[in-house]
């Protein structure tokens, strides 16, 4: 029996998106007071509302400042405080690669809810510390400086544990950069802040599955799968399922497959290897369903169609096995004889010429008046012992290519076998 490995075709892992693909923006503006004038030392604080991370800046003497903004995609709220004048606190929209400009006016009366108010100036000068690191590693993830954008978000964390948006973005980078020690901690510490975050989910898996944790990898993928059913997610099933299948291991791959074609129908290289493992296994009719879902999805007709005549030829079923190679030949011919002649050819020379002789039949099933294949027919049954027949297929090879280079030798044998 030939290896798993010999029955596979070749199968490539599916590319995942970037770890950290998210685009940067910035919020900016102008505060002054009720007289137009512009006031410094005003607390500008923007707040991620889905994760309720935090990034803050101070007013300069002329009442400017500049946030950076990592996650574009999300809903925040700016919130701008300062010692006797009455706090603002609005959503603001913010774009993806483009500026917000906004102007805000404090008016005098007390402060409610004001971020940092509790705290000793050593804390808020950490803090503010922190804020300018994660600006810092923002501005280098923008310019593509992934090695000192990680930089600058490590250090943004040393100095505020708390800067909870600098986590699951480090974490990614860490990723990205194959630091999977670092990834999985940072990973591990944002799913302990927001267990249902996303990209930190499927850090922590990348990074298990970097580091060979197979168990612990399992169980983070299966995490993964219930919180975010995804295509990317159904690509970490998929090439998990192909590791394991290539390890062997067709107990652990078939679910992971399976989990990924119900995550995305559409994802043909799960179809495909999961009819491929089930004619390893023997579910050959299991096998016919994969190959008839290959044939609906674009691009994969072929594929889906050799799996059916593969499937059908292993079940033993002759007339169903028969009906798969002729939509096969009809959708890439070339390439289907060249795999018939190959195989008879192998058959042939490995001293198996009635097998060999089946092969070059379902040729000729395809095209009745290939001269090659009445030869390579006629030599079959020569070797068999069939003798009448091969004078049948031989006299026609002859009458199809009296010129061909192999027709003086037709002659030779039929003269002999005279």
């Amino acid at each position: 029996m030939r290896s798993l490995a010999r029955c596979l075709p070749l199968l490539l892992l599916l590319a995942l998106p970037a770890a950290a693909s998210a685009q940067a923006a910035r919020v900016a503006g102008r505060v002054t007071d009720e007289a137009g004038k512009p006031l410094p030392g005003v607390t500008v604080t923007l707040v991620d509302t889905e994760t309720g991370a935090e990034t803050t800046q101070e007013t300069s003497k002329k009442g400017r400042f500049t946030l950076a903004v990592l996650h574009a995609d999300r809903a925040y709220e700016i919130v701008l405080a300062k010692e006797g004048y009455r706090t603002i606190r609005e959503p603001v929209k913010v774009s993806r690669g483009e500026p917000v400009e906004g102007s805000w006016t404090l008016a005098a009366g007390a402060a409610e809810g004001v971020p940092g108010l509790d705290l000793t100036p050593e804390e808020i000068a950490a803090k503010q510390a922190a804020v300018d690191l994660y600006n810092a590693g923002a501005r280098a993830f923008n310019e593509g400086d992934l090695e000192a954008a990680v930089a600058s978000f490590d250090a943004a964390l040393a100095a505020d544990p708390e800067l909870l948006e600098a986590y699951d973005i480090a974490a990614a980078l860490h990723l990205k950069l194959e630091n999977y020690d670092r990834a999985m901690e940072l990973a591990q510490a944002t799913l302990a802040r927001d267990p249902a975050n996303a990209r930190a989910l499927g850090v922590n898996y990348d990074a298990l599955n970097g580091l060979g944790r197979g168990a612990e990898a399992d169980a983070a993928l299966d995490l993964l799968v219930a919180n975010v059913p995804e295509v990317d997610t159904a690509r970490r099933a998929y090439n998990r399922g192909l590791a394991q299948a290539r390890a062997g291991d067709l107990d652990a791959a078939m679910p992971r497959l399976e989990q990924a074609v119900q995550l995305e129908p559409a994802l043909a290289p799960a179809w495909g290897l999961l009819g491929d493992l089930e004619i390893a296994r023997g579910n050959f009719q299991r096998a016919i369903e994969c190959g008839d879902q290959l044939i609906t999805l674009e691009g994969s007709r072929e594929r889906g169609l050799s799996l059916r005549h593969r499937a059908f030829e292993a079940m033993g079923d002759e007339e169903g096995a028969r009906a798969a190679l002729k939509a096969l030949a009809e959708e890439n011919p070339e390439a289907v004889m060249m795999s018939l002649f190959e195989r008879g050819n192998d058959l042939f020379d490995g001293n198996e010429p009635v097998a060999a002789a089946e092969v070059y039949r379902q040729v000729l099933e395809l095209q009745p008046d290939n001269a090659d294949a009445h030869y390579k027919l006629g030599l079959a049954l020569l070797s068999a012992e069939d003798i009448p027949t091969a004078r049948v297929h031989l006299e026609r090879f002859l009458e199809l290519a009296p010129d061909h280079p192999e027709a003086a030798a037709a002659r030779d044998m039929l003269s002999y076998l005279e």
